[in-house]
């Protein structure tokens, strides 16, 4: 509390520390303005897996077609033993082509008709140009640096480590597994070599698709929960935002609900942060936070008369916030400071008798002697 006293002649200081205080979930307005610049939230990984149990599955419906192809090749190439080399090596050669270009069309297209559907599914609509333009902010070696030691590169590092050490186990394992059917293979008869090798495959296949599949749902939700993280806002921020929001006629009593809504929500967590709740006694109510090392003077948390009062006061009770009766200092704070601003220097001594008041309260509740 003395640190309090010593900064009374530090007002302006005080106004322009607005470090770390963007603790308030994204309203929805911020939210859309997001998407509209193409900031989304969606695992890469969820696509990867999907096209990979996509050309498994393809790899699986085109087996007669890629024979059919196949053996019509093989029958080409042996028809061709008496031709001239050049002549035979043309029309095997587009034959091989038109195979291959049949093979990969139907893989790369069904790959990216799925890339479409998961990625659609998971975002919705959007079309942004502002991604595809070039920011030549990206030219910055400063802001290179700190991407690469992000904690979304050290999340992709870590999926990455994640799934090698997984494909390195199932590659182990199914060796292990397959070692007895593969000594006896030289001993069998021709159809057992497709089989076996088609049975490791789907074996494998669906192990890899598994932890795949495992670690996309994981991702999925570390990138939604990192999207709401980098659109967190301060108070200020979400005041500012309704003040620029009020120049629309038509929607500024709806916005204005809104907003009061999501006020009043993250108005009584702030209350739940407080130190000491000051009221008039039933008609204001003042809640004030003072963290030393932290803030710099106290600051001004909560306000509100009326029912909003009540609903400060009911908050403050739940969380076992001290409440203390003063008219005069209720009724000062509530008509000349805004939430979110420091106290001024008028008020600086009432709130440090205040504040001690509190942290005796608190001591007697933990025991403690006062």
């Amino acid at each position: 509390m003395n640190h309090l006293l010593r900064v009374c002649d530090l007002p302006a200081m005080a106004k322009n520390d607005d470090s770390g205080d963007r603790t308030e979930r994204p309203t929805p307005k911020r939210l859309k303005d997001a998407r509209r610049d193409g900031n989304i939230a969606k695992s890469k990984e969820l696509t990867s897996t999907m096209m990979v149990l996509l050309w498994l599955l393809l790899f699986w419906l085109l087996i007669p077609f890629i024979s059919v192809r196949l053996d019509g090749l093989v029958g080409l190439a042996i028809a061709g033993t008496g031709q001239p080399f050049h002549q035979a090596l043309t029309t095997v050669g587009w034959a091989a082509v038109k195979v291959l270009l049949a093979v990969v069309a139907a893989l790369v297209a069904s790959a990216l008709g799925v890339a479409l559907v998961v990625e659609f599914l998971q975002v919705g609509p959007v079309f942004a140009l502002k991604k595809v333009k070039p920011d030549i902010s990206h030219l910055n070696p400063i802001d290179g640096l700190k991407r690469m030691f992000s904690m979304d590169n050290l999340v992709e590092v870590l999926k990455a480590v994640v799934k090698t050490a997984a494909l390195s186990a199932i590659a182990v394992a199914a060796v292990k597994v397959e070692i007895p059917t593969l000594l006896e293979l030289p001993h069998a008869v021709p159809g057992a070599l497709g089989v076996a090798l088609w049975t490791a495959t789907v074996r494998v296949g669906a192990w890899v698709v598994g932890v795949f599949l495992l670690v996309s749902l994981l991702d999925l939700m570390y990138q939604r929960y990192s999207h709401v993280k980098k659109l967190r806002m301060s108070r200020r921020d979400i005041k500012r935002e309704m003040r620029d929001d009020e120049g629309d006629p038509h929607v500024k009593s709806r916005r204005r609900q809104l907003h009061q809504e999501w006020a009043n929500q993250n108005m009584i967590e702030a209350v739940r942060q407080s130190s000491v709740v000051v009221t008039n006694p039933t008609h204001v109510a003042v809640a004030l936070m003072y963290e030393p090392g932290e803030t710099v003077v106290p600051v001004l948390n909560a306000k509100g008369e009326g029912e909003i009062a009540r609903l400060i006061r009911e908050a403050a009770e739940e969380a076992g916030i001290p409440i203390m009766q003063n008219i005069s200092l209720a009724r000062g704070l509530n008509s000349t400071v805004e939430v979110d601003d420091f106290i001024p220097v008028e008020y600086f001594d009432a709130v440090a008798e205040l504040l001690r008041w509190a942290d005796s309260i608190r001591r007697q509740q933990r025991g403690e002697a006062g």
